[in-house]
Order: C-alpha cells, then sequence, then structure tokens
C-alpha cells in the first residue's frame, strides 16, 4: 500500500481509478480517531484542558504518612 508505487504509474498511464483509498483511507482514519477520542474523554476545552496544552498545570502529590 505505497502510495508512491500505485498513483506514480496510475498518473503515467492515465488510470487512477485507485486514488480514492488513498484520498479516503486517512480521511475516514482521522475521523474515527477524532469521534473515539471524544466518546473517552469528552467534548475538551475549559480551564484545566487549556492549562494542560501548555503544559503549566500543577498538580499536588499527597503522601499518606507525612505533611
Amino acid at each position: 500500500m505505497n502510495p508512491a508505487r500505485t498513483l506514480g504509474p496510475g498518473f503515467v498511464s492515465a488510470d487512477l481509478t485507485s486514488w480514492w483509498v488513498y484520498v479516503a483511507g486517512p480521511l475516514l482514519g482521522a475521523m474515527l480517531a477524532v469521534g473515539l477520542a471524544w466518546l473517552l474523554r469528552g467534548p475538551g476545552g475549559g480551564r484545566s484542558g487549556s492549562l494542560a496544552a501548555q503544559g503549566s498545570i500543577h498538580t499536588q502529590v499527597i503522601r499518606p504518612g507525612k505533611d
């Protein structure tokens, strides 16, 4: 499934019957990945999501027995 080995000879011979696989496949995969991430993580946004994306979210570690 190397696009260069399929699309290159296809362009030269003017046979572009299988080009749609290389366009539809990544688009469909991206839509499925975004949908699955939305289902698992929720719609996102908010202050904590913004801080985490910027790398400035701080967490506090609480160890039992220590103050």
